[in-house]
C-alpha cells in the first residue's frame, strides 16, 4: 500500500488511511452529508506519521455514545444542523433544531467531560462565536482546504487542554 492509499469500507462506514509508521489516530466525523465528507476526508489524506482511523456517524446522540465508549483524538461536527435520534431535552421539538443542533453538541460533549478537540466545519459563521464560547476547538470554513488541513493536525497534535490559544 502506498503512503496516501485509502481503504474504503463504505458497509462500516469507516474509512482508514494508513502511512508507513506512526500512531492509530482515531477521527469522528458527526453529521455526514455527500458535500461534506469528501472535503473533510482530503486534510487526512495529507497528515503525516501516523495512521487515521475515520469514523462517520450521522446523528450527534450516536455520536456522543461513541465518544463515552472509546477515546477519540478529534472530532468533526460537519454542519450547524447535524441530527439527533432524540433532542437531548424532551422540553424541546426535534424538528426545530436549526443551528442550535452544533452548539447543543458541544455542550453536552463537555458536561460529560470528554476531553476531545472538536472542529466545527460550516461555512456559515453566524454561529462561530457561540461555537467558541461552547468549546469548539475551532470554527473552520470547509472550502478553506489548507486551514482545514492545518487545523486538523494542531488539533491531532494538542494536548487537550482546549483550543488554540488556550
Amino acid at each position: 500500500m502506498r503512503l496516501d492509499d485509502v481503504l474504503v469500507q463504505s458497509w462500516k462506514r469507516h474509512i482508514h488511511i494508513r502511512y508507513n509508521r506512526g500512531v492509530i489516530r482515531r477521527v469522528l466525523l458527526v453529521g455526514i452529508d455527500s458535500v461534506m465528507l469528501p472535503l473533510c476526508r482530503e486534510p487526512f489524506k495529507h497528515l503525516h506519521g501516523g495512521t487515521c482511523q475515520i469514523e462517520t456517524l450521522d446523528y450527534c446522540d450516536d455520536a456522543l455514545m461513541a465518544l463515552r465508549r472509546q477515546p477519540f483524538d478529534l472530532v468533526l461536527v460537519l454542519s450547524l444542523n447535524a441530527p439527533w435520534r432524540a433532542w437531548p431535552s424532551l422540553s424541546n421539538p426535534t424538528r426545530f433544531m436549526g443551528a442550535k443542533s452544533a452548539i447543543i453538541f458541544l455542550q453536552q460533549v463537555r458536561a460529560l467531560h470528554i476531553r476531545v478537540p472538536v472542529l466545527v466545519v460550516s461555512q456559515f459563521p453566524f454561529t462561530k462565536e457561540e461555537a467558541l464560547a461552547n468549546g469548539a476547538f475551532a470554527f473552520v470554513d470547509p472550502f478553506d482546504v489548507q486551514e482545514l488541513d492545518r487545523l486538523v493536525a494542531l488539533a491531532l497534535t494538542a494536548d487537550r487542554q482546549g483550543p488554540p490559544g488556550n
